[in-house]
């Protein structure tokens, strides 16, 4: 048959069919569509569309190619346009059973008749008035399942759609089956067999993705359902449009389980855990502003704060140059004003306590997550899925030539020898290190920046102007070089994991989420730590001004908070921004070139030219959707004591970022290759890292950073002293410490802030008993409370996994599975029997009493073996 004549299907008079259980992708019209040029029927159910140019040099290529993909089963139709052809393809049912029982796909082989079913639903979700009819899920799942085995094909059939039999298999698995062979069919020769690579030849012309590199073919993509009805039922996509993409719908449960038919298991599970985690935020959300509203509210009455801010008194103390004293003047205490106040607000009393709370709180996020998980899991049917049904990566096993026998199975198989891979793994580390140094190298570029920026302002200039100039400056600097070096670690990242030959696509992803997830933590997080833990601290010499860059009298949690602000509020906007603006501007102008090329009324236009037009779903879609998420969570635990409103603002962030993600992969982006998946991946131990560091990080600011022990030492010892309690009255001068500076012709007390004794003491500039009071109390709290919250934790981790209404489940199943596999038809064992005896296999033969027949000749068990493996392997020719 040629290549460019499209199979037509001979009975093709099934209905495009969608619900919220079956689910097919439906084309305009109900019926099936005609095709207006060549009068021949176009294919009743589309599971591919292939894209290519019409004037296209390597058309012998696409010929093959095509011709290849009939000869291994798949249905095409080509349709044409002014400039592209398209490709339309389906898979038979028959083929879908054939590629499912290769790669264990699992099908439905048991009702699931228990009556002690009902998995909790968690709390947000239990309001079902904020939920429409349409959408409410079917809690129980209906049926038990097996990987598809075509020995017991009886226990499967009784599931099968009699009535329209390609409704059988869900269309997103149809897609997964199609890609399959689709990405191992080459294009090198024409097949005269069915042949899909398996890794056994040494043709490496194989398979869609790489003729899509080559420029050979221009696209490949699931095609998107339409808007509206089919048979007086809304698809799945009207209602995902309706209930989901729209903003209005920002306080209903997302369909998650819609979400799942229409897109795969990957992808929902971003959206379930997105959700999750936005719903999680609303208590920290209340308790940070709370927090946040106590500081303002009292800080009418805050002794130290109104100290500084009075000008009359001790805020018309001299403090000392914050540089050079040739370049910087010396300034008054009150200055500081408006930073002591931001310190108060975010470091007031009860900072402690919601440090605490966000500990606690970030555990039991993490350990609540894996049970919604694993209910999900069951739900969908992927709790084994990476363990026993994840195939090799084709471009694996394009690029390896050498091969081993699995110790497990017993096959032949792609490898790659340990120094080839330690070599490749090494040279990838390197460059990891080397572009972290990078980042490292252009934060002290900033540091670099702002001491310079002060130096460089008049010494008339207001301090606090000065100081608020240098931070934001430097902020909004950091922020764009953030971005910037996002982009191109981006690209890189994808170039070294391409480089280290991974097996199996949840292993490449893993390795690619460590690169990007470790050199975006010490981009957007470098900044952060130092002005946190090193800002003021790094001294050259052992008097005042020997400090690389002071901090403000007020302390660096002020600064901290406006950096931490900047950072993560302008984030978030920039990438709503863009993820709103980009894929719309760019859908319009390929829309406007295309109307112009094709010459062809836009409202009418296919399906697939439609979806031609869109943006296209990349492997970093999803992962970059994970990294902004992950990065803010980072914001909203590891400093969370330094800015209170970071989880409200991440909860008014995740409230829209689930309603552009919605829209942008629903309305703007080609439908993606609908994946499975087990879970969130390798982000799950990201999480679980990024909680237990932030106890760490946050004991260690509200011991170093903030104004909390200094502040206790103080009450401690004017206690013991006066044997009463204070009210924080002369703590200011409790906390600085005096030197002499020539100003106007005379030498003039100065101030600064530290614990060190007066320029008059003998041991002049050295650190006074008073520091290290401090630093042991500093020292002791740290202790205590890592503690006393890792404790907490250690009680937290004894909640299960899983649920165990969810664990007996799978056991029922697991049990279920075991007797289907073992329980084989009698037809079926007088089938093998026959099929044995065809080949002459010397086995011997039993009597009509079931007794060994006494004149039979013993045969040897190896030779025996090897012939009843290449019985199996004429049969499974025959079949193919």
């Amino acid at each position: 048959m040629n290549a460019l004549e499209s199979k037509i299907l001979p009975n093709s008079k099934d209905k495009a069919y969608s619900n919220l259980n079956d689910e097919m992708t439906p084309l305009r019209e109900t019926h099936v569509q005609t095709d207006t040029t060549n009068n021949r029927e176009i294919i009743d159910i589309i599971d591919f569309v292939l894209v290519y140019e019409k004037e296209n040099k390597q058309k012998e290529v696409i010929d093959t190619f095509l011709y290849n993909l009939l000869v291994n089963g798949l249905e095409t139709q080509e349709k044409q346009e002014e400039k592209q052809v398209f490709v339309l393809i389906k898979i038979p049912f028959e083929k879908c059973l054939e590629i499912a029982e290769k790669i264990k796909h699992k099908m439905p082989i048991e009702k699931n008749n228990l009556d002690r079913y009902d998995l909790p639903d968690s709390i947000w979700n239990r309001f079902e008035s904020l939920r429409p009819i349409e959408i409410v899920r079917e809690r129980k799942r209906r049926y038990f399942t097996a990987p598809y085995n075509s020995s017991i094909r009886y226990k499967f059939e009784k599931y099968f759609d009699k009535n329209n039999i390609d409704q059988t298999i869900p269309t997103k698995d149809r897609c997964l089956l199609a890609y399959e062979i689709l990405s191992r069919t080459t294009y090198s020769k024409r097949l005269e067999d069915p042949a899909i690579f398996s890794g056994n030849d040494n043709d490496r012309n194989i398979g869609i993705d790489r003729l899509i590199a080559q420029g050979i073919f221009e696209a490949c993509y699931p095609i998107h359902e339409d808007y509206g009805f089919v048979d007086e039922k809304k698809t799945n996509r009207q209602l995902l449009w309706e209930y989901w993409a729209r903003p209005k719908n920002w306080a209903i449960y997302q369909p998650i389980f819609i979400i799942r038919q229409y897109f795969g298991e990957k992808l929902a599970f971003y959206f379930s855990w997105l959700g999750f985690y936005t719903t999680w935020l609303v208590l920290p959300s209340i308790v940070g502003l709370l927090v946040f509203l106590y500081g303002a509210i009292t800080l009418v009455w805050d002794r130290p704060t109104n100290e500084i801010c009075d000008p009359s008194g001790m805020g018309n103390l001299t403090m000392c140059p914050l540089c050079d004293q040739m370049m910087c003047q010396s300034w008054k205490l009150s200055e500081s004003c408006f930073y002591s106040k931001i310190s108060y607000i975010v470091d007031n009393p009860f900072t402690v306590f919601f440090s605490v709370f966000m500990a606690v709180w970030t555990v039991l996020f993490i350990e609540f997550w894996k049970r919604e998980q694993s209910k999900l899991q069951f739900e969908w049917d992927v709790i084994d899925f990476e363990k026993k049904n994840e195939i090799l990566r084709p471009e694996f096993e394009l690029k390896v030539n050498t091969k081993r026998k699995n110790p497990i199975t017993g096959e032949e198989e792609p490898y790659v020898p340990f120094l080839k891979r330690f070599t490749r793994y090494f040279f990838s580390f390197s460059m990891v290190i080397l572009m972290i140094f990078l980042v490292v190298a252009l934060v002290i570029g900033v540091i670099a920046y702002r001491v310079s920026l002060i130096m460089a302002f008049p010494r008339e200039t207001d301090q606090t102007w000065i100081s608020l100039m240098t931070s934001v400056s430097a902020a909004c600097i950091n922020l764009f070089l953030i971005i910037i070096l996002s982009r191109f670690y981006s690209w890189l990242a994808v170039k070294l994991t391409d480089f280290e030959y991974h097996k199996t696509d949840s292993k490449y992803e893993n390795s690619l989420t460590i690169k990007m997830y470790l050199f975006q933590f010490v981009n957007f997080y470098a900044s952060i730590f130092y002005i946190a833990f090193f800002k003021g601290r790094l001294s050259l010499v052992r008097v005042y001004n020997g400090f690389i860059e002071p901090c403000n009298q007020s302390g660096c949690l002020s600064e901290l908070c406006i950096q931490l602000a900047i950072i993560m509020i302008g984030k978030q906007i920039l990438n709503n921004i863009q993820e709103i603006i980009y894929p719309l501007a760019q859908n319009y102008w390929t829309r406007k070139i295309s109307h112009r090329c094709n010459k062809k009324d836009e409202k009418n236009q296919s399906r697939w030219i439609e979806d031609y037009n869109l943006m296209s779903w990349t492997n970093l879609t999803l992962f970059d959707e994970y990294l902004e998420m992950v990065i803010q969570y980072g914001f909203i635990t590891l400093f969370v004591v330094a800015f209170p409103l970071a989880p409200l603002f991440a909860f008014l962030n995740n409230i829209l970022e689930i309603r552009i993600d919605a829209f942008k992969v629903l309305t703007q982006l080609k439908r993606p290759l609908p994946k499975k998946a087990q879970d969130i991946g390798i982000w799950l131990p990201i999480l679980n890292t990024i909680s237990k560091l932030a106890v760490i990080t946050n004991g260690l600011i509200i011991a170093f950073t903030s104004e909390f022990i200094p502040k206790l030492v103080y009450r401690f010892i004017e206690f013991i002293e006066h044997e009463e309690v204070v009210n924080l009255e002369g703590y200011v001068n409790y906390t600085l410490s005096k030197n002499e500076i020539l100003i106007d012709g005379k030498m003039t007390v100065c101030y600064y802030r530290d614990f060190r004794e007066p320029y008059d003491s003998p041991d002049k500039f050295e650190f006074s008993k008073t520091y290290y009071y401090v630093l042991v109390a500093r020292l002791a709290f740290l202790v205590l409370f890592e503690h006393v919250v890792f404790l907490i934790v250690t009680v937290m981790h004894w909640i299960p996994d899983v649920p165990k209404l969810v664990q007996d489940q799978i056991e029922r199943e697991n049990l279920i599975t075991q007797k289907a596999l073992w329980e084989i038809k009698p037809e079926a064992k007088s089938q093998s029997f026959y099929n044995l005896n065809r080949f002459n296999l010397n086995l011997p033969r039993l009597s009509e009493s079931g007794q060994e027949s006494p004149t039979v000749h013993m045969v040897n068990i190896n030779e025996c073996a090897n012939e009843v493996n290449e019985a199996e392997k004429e049969i499974k020719t025959e079949r193919a």
